[in-house]
């Protein structure tokens, strides 16, 4: 007899048994989720691959890894605000991926179960479940941020896409800015009604909400004290051979994290200050391997650019940028943020503040300073933290000179008034899914028309109602907006 699962989680992949195996925030956060999902009587559900087979708590799902994939990357990359070249016939495995996990899935929850989706991998998993099984609960989590309507828009298949996201009860966003963008690409564009965060579609109502991955602070104040991992800080620190402060910058290829602008604030820090190759260094870690042609020119602009400075600002033997290429485990990157003084989180379009909540709760006493980029965040997020917009060489390089100490006491940001662990963050995201789905409609109400003006992008509303998977004679009606949960 199928087991009949209470909640089931959906993402790109079943995460790690240990989060200390992990590296990307996402997967140490759901890593860190298994003994909550296993306690609520729970399992999980991703394509998986061959390297990887599931484990006992995971569904198996029979479904290409590699076509699942391909999807995946595409729209992260746009997502991203990387140009993204979507090859004819992409879309045919996306879907054919996302219906295996909704036979899966609808196969093995039990009554009125609860499905929580993670990535842009299952982005049409909650409308097919919601056909599937319209008793069960659906949150969709994505964890990047939502791209402006006018990119979103240009994607042929955008619609079936939105349709996808629509059939949840929950979307929920890293930030604000993502809430309005998918806002403004359902109400202005598709012309669905909007208020309040929510979204109709027929009489089906989905509540749009901004709440990012807390960070994992607790597990990296673990790691943190334990002997091996300082003993492998103290083995970096002795290799970069600088005196005074170290800079840190860890980042993939994706050009939004602006590893160029860093790079040139730092040259620029070090022809206006001039301060000698053993007092000050930025130490740049790359993780991960370039995937997009944007990515791959980014690669080798960086390698130039640090060989550059380098060869401007360092002396023999000793270097000012100290480069290097790996994937750090959290074991590993523990020790790369005891053995650094500040960190460089300046990213231009996307991106949390986790990196730099784990930086200072790894550092705890011995004092930590952030450089944050106030396009993707603010001083309330990390107290102390100095905030710059990355595009602003100057007040970039002014920056590094505060962080370094040459510009009065150099700042120590600390950590954030309310650190919420993963576990009452994921009761909160299900108690608002729970919630959203036991809501009783109100009183129907009928809202203002938006007339079409020329150029817009927005189908008629028979067209819009067979994309959404509403009934014709229901499209563009909402129901009143309930109490929060």
């Amino acid at each position: 007899m199928t087991p009949r699962y209470d909640l089931i989680v959906a993402g790109d992949r079943v995460p790690a048994a240990d989060p200390d195996d992990s590296s990307d925030h996402v997967d140490v956060a759901l890593a860190s989720l298994r003994p909550f999902v296993a306690a609520q009587g729970g399992a999980w559900a991703a394509v998986t691959d061959g390297a990887n087979p599931p484990g006992a708590d995971a569904l198996h799902v029979d479904a290409g890894a590699d076509d699942a994939r391909l999807g995946a990357g595409l729209l992260r990359a746009l997502y991203h605000h990387q140009p993204a070249e979507f090859p004819p016939g992409w879309f045919g495995p996306y879907e054919q991926a996302n219906t295996a996990i909704a036979d899966a899935v609808a196969g093995s929850a039990g009554l009125g179960g609860t499905v929580w989706v993670h990535g842009h991998q299952l982005q049409l998993l909650p409308r097919l479940l919601r056909r599937r099984r319209p008793d069960l609960a659906t949150a969709v989590h994505l964890h990047s941020a939502f791209p402006p309507a006018e990119s979103f828009a240009r994607l042929p298949e955008h619609r079936e896409l939105l349709a996808g996201l629509l059939g949840a009860d929950v979307v929920a966003l890293p930030h604000h800015r993502a809430v309005d963008n998918l806002l403004d690409l359902a109400g202005r564009v598709h012309g669905l009604p909007v208020r309040d965060n929510q979204i109709a579609v027929g009489q089906h109502r989905v509540r749009v909400l901004a709440c990012a991955l807390p960070a994992d602070t607790g597990g990296m104040r673990r790691l943190a004290r334990l002997p091996r991992v300082r003993e492998r800080a103290a083995e970096i620190r002795a290799a970069l051979r600088v005196g005074g402060p170290v800079l840190l910058s860890i980042a993939g290829w994706d050009p939004s994290d602006a590893v160029e602008q860093r790079l040139h604030a730092f040259e620029r820090f070090l022809a206006e200050h001039r301060p000698e190759p053993a007092t000050v260094a930025l130490l740049h870690v790359a993780y991960g391997d370039p995937h997009t042609p944007d990515e791959r020119e980014q690669r080798e602009r960086v390698d130039r650019l640090i060989a550059k400075i380098n060869g401007t600002h360092a002396n023999v033997g000793q270097a000012v940028v100290h480069y290097v290429r790996d994937n750090p485990d959290r074991r590993e990157l523990a020790a790369l943020y005891l053995a650094c003084d500040g960190l460089l989180a300046t990213p231009v379009h996307h991106g949390t503040v986790n990196p730099a909540q784990e930086f200072v709760a790894a550092r705890g006493p011995r004092g930590a300073t952030v450089v944050l980029s106030e396009l993707t965040s603010d001083a309330a997020d990390v107290p102390g933290a100095i905030v710059v917009n990355p595009h602003d060489t100057a007040a970039y390089a002014e920056a590094v000179a505060t962080a370094v100490g040459l510009c009065g006491p150099t700042p120590q940001a600390g950590p954030a008034p309310t650190e919420h662990g993963l576990d009452s963050w994921a009761r909160h995201v299900l108690a608002v899914v729970r919630a959203r789905a036991a809501a009783v409609p109100g009183t129907v109400a009928r809202p203002r028309r938006v007339p079409t003006t020329p150029g817009h992008t927005r189908p008629a509303v028979p067209d819009r109602a067979e994309h959404l998977g509403v009934a014709p004679g229901t499209s563009g009606r909402t129901a009143s907006r309930p109490g929060r949960p």
